[in-house]
Formats: structure tokens, sequence, C-alpha cells
């Protein structure tokens, strides 16, 4: 696999055939929200082309022209739903913004793709034993280079004395794993409204590692929608709400 695949989330047609219409872009995008709302459901080993094909309406051609198996849906969502969130940050060579500054976007970022993409990461989770080793291999890259580029902006906000913590690896693995299994408990018809629940997650990432409300310039925090949410008041209100959560249960 090259790295090509970053810029095309479905898979390019075979030789021979002619370039995708919007027609066909369209058809293929149908056939991937089904299959993820079915794996999702079901879990990929309960879920089958013949109930692809039924949710959708159509014969089984129509999927095969487009995806070989469920195998390679499984993987086109899964290798989308990672870059989309693995991705989040990363910053141009000539961004020169304070690293806690750059991180406080990034977290924000990286929260917001996680909730967008709840279902189809959790593809990437539980069903690691059915994909194939190179593929492994491409998803596991992309999570070490995601942590790089946190630790990195961890240590160098630390050093310019805007964030505090312990261990950096273990803080941030410590994240990785408040934000990356939200698959197994977060609902999008819960107590909070998807932009209310990313805003105050992010906040709860930013306390892990001491990121200071005063220290954000006000532009971010009123761009990320974070104002209100990094106020005394509303910090004591989220952490009660935090605490009184069951992660194994929906937000009500």
């Amino acid at each position: 696999m090259s790295a090509t695949r970053t810029a095309s989330p479905a898979t390019p047609p075979a030789a021979g055939k002619p370039a995708e219409t919007q027609a066909c872009i369209d058809k293929r995008e149908r056939i991937l929200a089904v299959a993820e709302d079915l794996f999702y459901r079901y879990e990929f080993s309960g879920t089958t082309m013949d109930m692809i094909c039924a949710e959708l309406g159509v014969t089984k051609p129509f999927v095969y022209y487009y995806f070989r198996d469920k195998h390679q849906i499984a993987e086109t969502l899964a290798w989308r739903a990672s870059v989309a969130c693995l991705s989040t940050l990363k910053f141009a060579a000539d961004d020169r913004r304070p690293a806690h500054v750059k991180l406080a976007e990034g977290l924000h970022r990286w929260v917001a793709a996680c909730v967008t993409h709840f279902r189809a990461s959790a593809l990437a989770f539980r069903v690691t034993a059915t994909l194939r080793p190179e593929f492994r291999d491409e998803l596991r890259d992309l999570a070490n280079g995601f942590y790089a580029d946190l630790g990195a902006l961890m240590e160098e906000g630390r050093r310019q004395g805007k964030l505090s913590f312990d261990d950096a690896t273990v803080t941030a693995k410590a994240m990785g794993g408040a934000v990356g299994f939200i698959y197994t408990w977060y609902r999008p018809e819960g107590r909070l409204p998807p932009d209310e629940f990313v805003d105050r997650l992010t906040v709860t990432l930013f306390r892990m590692i001491g990121l200071r409300p005063s220290a954000l310039p006000a532009p971010l925090r009123k761009k990320t929608k974070l104002q209100r949410r990094l106020t005394p008041e509303s910090s004591a209100s989220s952490e009660t709400a935090v605490a009184k959560t069951n992660p194994q249960r929906t937000l009500e």
C-alpha cells in the first residue's frame, strides 16, 4: 500500500475501467455508509455481504463492482477514519505559533474527528486479527506518527512553561485511551450534543497536560467554542459530569 491512500478514501477503479463519475463515487459512498453502520451494529464477523446488499436494496454485482469483498470495505473505512483522526496534529512547517497553542487546536481537531468517525474507528480495534499484516503495519505507523507528534508538542510546551504533567509517554497514552475508545460508549443521540461533547472532552485533555485557560489566545477559545467551557464555573461542573459518567453506558 502506498501513501496515496491518504489522498484517496476509496479504492481506485481497476485497470481498464474508465475514471469514476460522480454517480459512481456516490454509489461507492452509499455502500460504505451502509456497511459502516452494519459493521458497528453487528460487528465485522456478524455482517455479511448479503446483509449489506439487502440494506442497500441491490444485488451482489452492484457491490462487487466497487469492492472485492467485505474485508476491502472494512479496510477502506478503517483507513479513512485512521487518517482523519491521526493526522490532526500535523502543522505546516512554517507555523510559528507556540507549541501549546498548536496542541490545543490539534487536540480539539482530534476529538472532533474521533467523534465524527467513531463507528469506523471501531473497526481498526475490533477486526485487527482479520486485517492483512501490511495493512496493520500501516495503521501502526499512523498511530506511532501521531504519538510522536503529540509527545513532541507536549515536551516543547512544557519547556516553554505552558504545560504541566509528569511522564509524557504515560500522559499521552492516557489521553489516547480517553479518546480512542469512545466508540465503546459514546452515542451521538446521548445527553450532550456532539459539538458540546467534543468541547468537554477536549477540556478534559487540557487538564491532563496542565494547559491553563489563560495561556490560550482568545481567538482560539472562540474558534473552538471553548471559552465558556474553560471558565472556573464550567470546569467544576464538567469535572462533576465526567466523574458521574459510566464509560460503559451511553451519555444520556
